[in-house]
């Protein structure tokens, strides 16, 4: 659905607001398969922007249900309309995977619903013998995230 503007939905839904550009469709899909998945409507708007927060916020502010999700350019955004503009929920930048953007949909749902979130997966990692620096630095940030997660 693309709308230039909303005022308030008619019925309770989280409100998507995403920056009028072409090829966020994978983003949106995914985002919306986390909130379907959940059993939670949602509203897709174009809206206007300079960032995800922004619009993110924008979209908690029209909600009936307080929870917005902006999509920018490079990063993704979930709001709650409680918090304060520059301080979104969750954030997302433009290494995320479409595992994280489905995510993204579950946890605004489980915002509305007042359940636990699901946590952002490291990705995996990879051989212990493999020598190649990019290779070295994935299994680095793994063992952080991993240790941050006990």
């Amino acid at each position: 659905m693309n709308m230039a503007a909303i005022a308030t939905p008619v019925k309770p839904c989280v409100m998507i607001y995403i920056e009028q550009q072409a090829g966020q469709e994978e983003k949106v899909r995914e985002i919306e398969a986390g909130l379907e998945e959940e059993g939670i409507p949602y509203l897709l708007v174009t809206g206007c922007g300079s960032h995800a927060a922004e619009l993110a916020y924008q979209g908690a502010a029209a909600s009936p249900l307080g929870v917005g999700i902006g999509i920018h350019r490079e990063s993704l955004c979930i709001h709650y309309h409680r918090l304060p503009p520059e301080e979104p929920l969750f954030r997302l930048d433009g290494s995320a995977r479409p595992e994280d953007w489905r995510r993204v949909g579950y946890n605004a749902a489980r915002l509305v619903k007042g359940t636990p979130f699901k946590e952002m997966e490291p990705p995996e990692p990879v051989k212990e013998n493999d020598g190649d620096l990019p290779d070295l630095i994935n299994q680095i940030i793994c063992r952080i995230l991993q240790e941050q997660r006990s």
